[in-house]
């Protein structure tokens, strides 16, 4: 396995460590961020430096889309499923991560998008109102772009040894390394998805989610050869966005579009931990969670803290602001901004997947953000995913009694379902309560303590079924 080396450290709260290199100095040379991250920001700088001006054109349509989403329905029946391929690109045998840490993977972004995860019982109440399914689904492709049978999972061999490239300065020739970092950093990662310079030819991107999976590392031979790493993942936004000027849009043709991600950074059963000086970061940013984070940024969403200060947002109504990304902590204490989403000033969103919190911390989208995903398929991919409308059970397949209830219901099913999630909603649509149900034909949903009306949600697949509940 190999060696990664620190020469400069940074304290986060007292309370972390966490490794900074030369490169990521360099990047972050304004804000001084410690912290190995997401390059999609970075990413959709520098696609906009060219061209002043363009980056408010896609602001505005995010601004847009959550005009349209407050005044269209809030729950959509239609469900999105998206084919994938995983690109596996191995130098050595730890990087060539087995195919069942793929599948695992693909099962906690499907959990996650469709909040069937178990962990979303760790939503604080505050945001209950604020969350929802994204109806938005996602496959291993079984068919390759030349209508071959497939597994959707790619695996090759490479002669490269770090897709972050190679430095060639030391650290006390900052100029150069400053110029390296503007010319060259982008496109060593994007090598990744060309097999003429030792990754592996994306599929028909309009047509796949292309994933690509390696070492994504920077090799410093002046500087006790060092391997940096500066990005966990990056996503390319879309770039067919009718917003981007056709110089940017062919300035960045070359780029595979999809997903990049560090060989270490994907799976919630990967059994390659991080080392020294990363090793910080096990089980903060190896939980799978990074994944999803990723593929929100590929479907439009922004960083939660908007990638700047309290005054500056990421284009969604109903997450609150925060004055900076939480440094892979799970503080639920913090509220750095004002905002008055609910009527009450709500704490720092630190459950949300676009987030910077550690991954067992992170569990949900909100509504706005879904809605800008769901524009993004429908506006700027139109034909990588497939529509399927959801139906209702029939009243043989799913029952629910007593109905009125003074205390909870029962919900039967004709048979042993292999995997359901059951919603309470209130009145006003909120979601106040949710369990995931696997192989079995019964269960009891509990029920708020107080009197009134609320609404049980049945989604197993592409079935759904909402019974009214009157509790007395």
């Amino acid at each position: 396995m190999k060696v990664l080396y620190s020469f400069i450290l940074f304290s986060i709260l007292g309370i972390s460590t966490f490794a900074q290199g030369i490169v990521q100095q360099t990047l972050n040379s304004t804000n001084k961020n410690p912290l190995v991250g997401c390059g999609s920001h970075d990413l959709l700088l520098k696609m906009a430096h060219a061209h002043p001006g363009r980056l408010q054109k896609a602001n505005d349509f995010l601004k847009s889309v959550q005009q349209d989403y407050h005044r269209s329905a809030r729950y959509s029946a239609t469900l999105y499923k998206i084919p994938v391929v995983f690109h596996v690109l191995y130098n050595t045998p730890d990087e060539d991560i087995p195919d069942a840490v793929i599948e695992g993977q693909l099962e906690l972004l499907n959990e996650a998008f469709r909040r069937q995860n178990a962990d979303t019982v760790n939503l604080r109440s505050d945001f209950f109102s604020l969350v929802e399914d994204s109806k938005i689904e996602f496959y291993l492709a079984n068919q390759d772009p030349n209508g071959n049978a497939t597994t959707g999972i790619v695996h090759k061999q490479t002669a490269i040894t770090n897709f972050g490239g190679i430095l060639p300065y030391n650290i006390s020739q900052q100029t150069q390394i400053a110029q390296w970092v503007s010319d060259s950093l982008f496109y060593n990662f994007f090598r990744i998805t060309k097999d003429s310079l030792g990754g592996d030819n994306a599929w028909d991107t309009a047509q796949y989610l292309n994933i690509w999976i390696g070492d994504m590392t920077i090799l410093e031979p002046q500087i006790n050869n060092a391997e940096e790493l500066v990005f966990f993942g990056l996503s390319t936004p879309p770039v067919s966005h009718t917003n981007w000027p056709t110089a940017t849009v062919e300035q960045f043709s070359g780029l595979g579009d999809g997903t990049l991600m560090h060989y270490q950074a994907i799976g919630p059963n990967n059994p390659v931990p991080f080392t020294a000086p990363y090793a910080v970061y096990n089980g903060k940013a190896n939980t799978g969670k990074l994944l999803v984070h990723e593929v929100g940024h590929y479907l439009g969403l922004r960083h939660i803290w908007g990638d700047g200060n309290c005054s500056v947002d990421d284009y969604v109504d109903d997450t609150p602001r925060a004055g900076a990304q939480s440094n892979y902590d799970c503080n639920k204490n913090i509220n750095s901004c004002g905002d008055t989403i609910t009527g009450i000033d709500l704490p720092n969103m630190v459950e949300n997947y676009m987030d910077y919190s550690e991954g067992d911390c992170k569990n949900s989208f909100t509504k706005g953000q879904i809605a800008v995903m769901r524009a993004t398929l429908e506006n700027f991919r139109v034909d990588v995913f497939t529509s399927i409308q959801t139906h209702n059970f029939s009243q043989s397949e799913v029952s629910l009694f007593p109905n009125p209830t003074f205390q909870n219901v029962t919900v039967t099913f004709n048979k042993i379902l292999e995997k359901a999630t059951v919603q309470v909603l209130n009145l006003t649509g909120a979601l106040v309560h949710q369990q995931n149900v696997t192989n079995v034909d019964q269960t009891i949903v509990e029920l708020p303590n107080r009197t009134g009306i609320y609404f049980v949600r049945v989604l197993a697949k592409e079935q759904v079924m909402t019974f009214k509940v009157v509790k007395r």
